[in-house]
């Protein structure tokens, strides 16, 4: 038993040291792109500012052609972005995207916006 508790400590530990390596940009962009893969904004609605919608249309669009890219494999937030925005280099198995994200001064997303990178 107590080898059991030890392992999953060890894991917890694990776990929460690979998180930490994120700013809370990234982090946030993590998120929503996994959300946007799922084709459900619910669990990151309330980081959304309220003004904010996007159709279900859209959002199954953005999906398919997300999850079409295979696994995401990181998010990284790039210094070289436009003033007032925190922009990405999103790796996935088959293709590169880049994001930007703007927020207001309550810290919820009011954009989201993604391309594939060129070459990618």
């Amino acid at each position: 038993m107590k080898f059991r508790s030890a392992l999953a400590a060890a894991f917890a530990v694990v776990a929460l040291a690979a998180c930490s390596f994120q700013n809370k940009y990234e982090h946030e962009a993590e998120r929503i792109t996994r959300a946007v893969m799922a084709n459900n904004l619910a669990p990151v609605q309330n980081d959304l500012t309220p003004g904010l919608h996007v159709s279900r249309v859209k959002i199954a669009e953005w999906a398919d052609e997300l999850d079409a890219q295979g696994k995401l494999l990181s998010v990284k937030e790039t210094p070289t972005c436009t003033p007032g925005f925190h922009c990405f280099i999103v790796k996935f198995q088959k293709h590169t995207y880049m994001e930007r994200m703007q927020m207001d001064d309550q810290g919820k997303v009011t954009q989201w916006k993604f391309h594939m990178a060129n070459g990618a």
